[in-house]
């Protein structure tokens, strides 16, 4: 954690600011602020009581983020301080998240958003070495005001090694080849199957299975993130029984 921290000193601001509760996500709240006259969005982990905890994964998400700068990409502005707390700051995106984007925006380039994801993540794919998103996701892109798509949220990304030897095999067990966690289980509805069933590690092509699914999402009037029944029946034989042997007589 010493590393970590010092490999972001340079980035940290420290500044108490006044804020406001701008959303509520599954891992973390978002609040909304101003910084030198500039609306800003600070990121809180969910898990904030757990100090140890909280640092650990806060600091691991700005040394990923901080490394990116492209334009498909939400700019990372630093770790304030918020009573006490470092949070993640990020600027304001007004147009919010893409999912709600397109739903209030029915005309607008669909095609032209998703270019811009994949611009976006072909960009982290490419860096030396390449860096895993983790979990892409339409609440997870970000759309500027003049329309850009940008992605976000970099709490499950990872750097990831090719593993050629033992060497390279154990530091990729620490960065992008770590086990899955519960927040990818979540998000299983962009998840790619390898890595949900099989308990394989995220790779760059389980990114691709994502950005697939996100381009259904983005592209349908139907969000992936609704469950129905039939998917929960599903979802509930795939984690609760996942060795059993079992035949299903027809279609539901």
């Amino acid at each position: 954690m010493c590393r970590m921290l010092e490999d972001v000193q340079s980035y940290i601001v420290v500044h108490d600011m006044q804020v406001h509760i701008l959303g509520q996500g599954g891992f973390g709240d978002c609040y909304f602020g101003t910084f030198f006259g500039h609306p800003i969005v600070n990121k809180r982990l969910r898990f904030h009581y757990e100090r140890e905890k909280y640092m650990r994964h806060l600091l691991h998400e700005a040394s990923i983020w901080r490394q990116l700068n492209h334009p498909n990409i939400a700019p990372f502005l630093g770790l304030p301080s918020i009573d006490g707390l470092p949070h993640l700051m990020s600027p304001l995106m007004p147009n919010g998240a893409a999912d709600n984007f397109v739903k209030n925006n029915p005309n607008v380039n669909r095609v032209r958003l998703l270019v811009q994801i994949a611009q976006g993540l072909e960009y982290m794919h490419t860096r030396d070495p390449p860096i895993i998103h983790g979990d892409l996701k339409a609440n997870n892109i970000l759309v500027s005001d003049d329309g850009f798509a940008c992605l976000s949220d970099f709490g499950l990304s990872r750097t990831y090694v090719e593993p050629s030897s033992r060497a390279t095999l154990a530091a990729a067990d620490q960065q992008a080849q770590a086990p899955i966690t519960m927040a990818y289980h979540a998000n299983f509805r962009w998840g790619a199957p390898e890595v949900l069933l099989d308990d394989m590690c995220r790779t760059l092509a389980s990114d691709i299975y994502s950005l697939g699914r996100l381009g259904v999402e983005v592209r349908s009037f139907r969000p992936l993130s609704r469950s129905t029944q039939r998917e929960v029946v599903w979802l509930t034989i795939i984690y609760i029984a996942p060795n059993w042997r079992y035949t299903i007589s027809r279609p539901f």
